[in-house]
């Protein structure tokens, strides 16, 4: 049987149900809906239940109290929320933390950041949600570091509610809370909970619009499918990518073959706009800037293999948990339940999306872990159940520890990752002992700059290969793009064109180098082992009399070396020419 004529057939009635059935659903606490009644899933091992029973999908005598449900998802929430919350401002700011944080401070009245961050998203990945909320923090409690991830952890513990309201949906209880369980403590969910970035936000929102579709689907009520349409409009505003939940609705609706009236449909679009106006009044005051990053940044590429995001995911959960997704997706494949629809395509928009695009990077791939839980909920539960309660017992058991053993090695690593340790410390060094107008150049993939100007309230510049573009300091939001290059190939402005200039002029007076936890080497000692672009850094530093004037400690371990520069000129170099038959040396600056 095809898949779309099993979920036609596997369709819940919308007309003629008893007042019975009608009466036992509204009783149901509100967020928490009901398995379909009398649906495979809600009937599985209860068929020694009496017709009753077996016509609601009601298990006589063997159902919990509400109140047991409410308290299990509590812990299950509080486990989650204290992995998320824990020792929060262990390490400073990573580069694209600090530059939302910046932009939410700007939000929240802090007019001295205006000069080095723009309302703007320079790599057109969002249109400023996540800063607003974090603004409103700001407004509340001052600005700082554990304000922001405060707000993305704050999401990210709310999506386990939501994703367990997804499955109470469609599966059973059981399968609800295992899904939140599988979540909660989710390493790769919790390492990026911890970071100010978008992604625990984007994460929240779909999830919530992929629980109003659920809803929507069960129970054909329009309100729901108005409500989708309103977090989609704020998915978007959150990340750009959050666009992918408009063909997830259609691909349901046609799998589903459902049909929905023109009011429907009219009064859906019509709530997606007005939750949207910010940003179409946005592209309209700035549509040639938007244009002009987008068309730039479009050309970003990452050059990694396919097994990327496997790797990362790998890295991340650890064997175990990725062998329950994996299960989960198996599961789905095989069953074509109507019920995993909605996840499958959910996880097929995200991951194919992210899979096919040229750009990776480590924290995309979060919104499709919700739909990872839900799948594996779901196979874990259709697990052959013991029919002794001591056996029952023993097997959960089992599943428990397994669990907590395969996941507790990645918690301590997303609990005490320091990838960008050092970076907090040496801007806030250079603000108690350098000049206010002295400048700073680090090395940086486009954003790690800004890291100087948020703690130090320097002006900063990068060094490093890099597609982003460039806001220069000064309040003006004047706007540096890279140059055109050789299609594949990362411009080199900021490593030989925009370093030399800057430093010559002395609006560069410090550079700091530093490393990241998995390379770290001293740079005294053994250049050899860094990249093409850490050596001609290090070759900067010498060229202008780089005199180290403080060193960054983690761990026993240096991490960032601030450098002085004792000279506004590069230290001449002879080089050694050859032109036709002729030979000779000449004296120059170092290219």
């Amino acid at each position: 049987m095809r898949l779309g004529d099993r979920v036609a057939r596997d369709r819940p009635p919308e007309a003629g149900r008893s007042a019975r059935l009608d009466l036992l659903t509204e009783a149901e606490p509100p967020g928490l809906a009901p398995p379909l009644p009398g649906s495979v899933d809600d009937l599985a091992g209860v068929a020694d239940e009496g017709p009753e029973a077996v016509a609601t999908g009601r298990r006589a005598g063997r159902r919990p109290p509400w109140a047991l449900e409410a308290a299990a998802v509590a812990v299950i929430v509080a486990v989650g929320g204290l992995l998320r919350f824990w020792n929060l401002d262990r390490v400073g700011f990573r580069g694209d933390e600090a530059v939302y944080a910046g932009q939410a401070a700007v939000l929240a009245g802090a007019d001295e950041l205006q000069r080095w961050f723009i309302l703007m998203s320079r790599g057109n990945s969002n249109f400023l949600l996540f800063q607003r909320v974090v603004s409103l923090a700001y407004r509340m409690f001052g600005v700082s570091d554990v304000g922001a991830r405060a707000v993305a952890a704050t999401f990210s513990t709310m999506t386990i509610v939501v994703v367990f309201a997804i499955a109470r949906t469609l599966y059973t209880r059981r399968a609800a809370l295992v899904a939140a369980v599988l979540l909660a403590v989710s390493s790769y969910s919790v390492f990026l909970a911890r970071l100010a970035l978008l992604d625990a936000t984007l994460t929240f929102l779909v999830t919530l619009a992929m629980l109003c579709l659920a809803r929507w689907d069960q129970t054909s009520r329009p309100m729901w499918l108005y409500g989708f349409g309103a977090w989609v409009a704020l998915a978007i505003q959150a990340k750009i990518v959050g666009v992918l939940l408009l063909p997830i609705l259609g691909g349901y609706l046609l799998v589903s073959k459902r049909r929905l009236p023109w009011r429907v449909v009219a009064l859906a679009a019509g709530a997606f706009l007005v939750f949207l106006s910010p940003v179409l009044l946005d592209l309209a005051s700035n549509s040639r800037e938007f244009g002009d990053f987008l068309s730039r940044s479009s050309r970003r590429v990452s050059h990694v293999p396919w097994t990327y995001y496997p790797t990362v995911l790998l890295g991340r959960e650890g064997l175990v948990v990725v062998v329950l997704w994996t299960a989960g997706i198996v599961t789905a494949v095989v069953r074509r339940s109507r019920a995993d629809v909605i996840p499958g395509l959910w996880l097929l928009a995200f991951v194919g999306f992210y899979q096919l695009y040229p750009l990776k990077a480590f924290n995309y791939l979060l919104p499709s872990v919700p739909a990872l839980c839900l799948l594996a909920a779901r196979a874990l539960d259709h697990l052959p159940r013991p029919s002794l309660p001591v056996l029952r017992v023993a097997a959960t058991v089992a599943v428990a520890v397994v669990l907590v053993v395969g996941v507790t090695p990645c918690q301590w690593r997303a609990l005490h990752d320091d990838s960008y340790a050092g970076l907090e410390e040496a801007a806030r060094w250079l603000a108690d002992n350098s000049p206010a107008e002295a400048g700073v150049m680090t090395l940086s993939h486009g954003s790690a700059q800004y890291v100087f100007s948020f703690y130090g309230r320097r002006d900063a510049y990068p060094f490093g290969r890099l597609r982003l573009a460039t806001v220069l300091p000064g309040g003006e939001g004047e706007i540096v793009h890279a140059l055109p290059s050789t299609e594949g190939v990362t411009p080199r402005d900021w490593v030989a064109l925009w370093p030399p200039q800057l430093m010559e002029k002395g609006t560069v007076d410090y550079l700091v180098y530093y490393a990241t936890s998995t390379t770290i080497d001293d740079p005294e000692e053994d250049p050899l082992v860094n990249t093409s672009t850490q050596r001609k850094f290090r070759d900067l530093i010498a060229r202008y009399g780089g005199e180290l004037v403080h060193t960054v400690y983690v761990n026993h371990e240096g991490r960032a070396w601030i450098y002085k520069a004792t000279r506004l000129r590069a230290k001449p170099v002879v080089t050694h020419k050859v032109s036709g038959e002729k030979r000779g040396f000449a004296a120059g600056a170092s290219p």
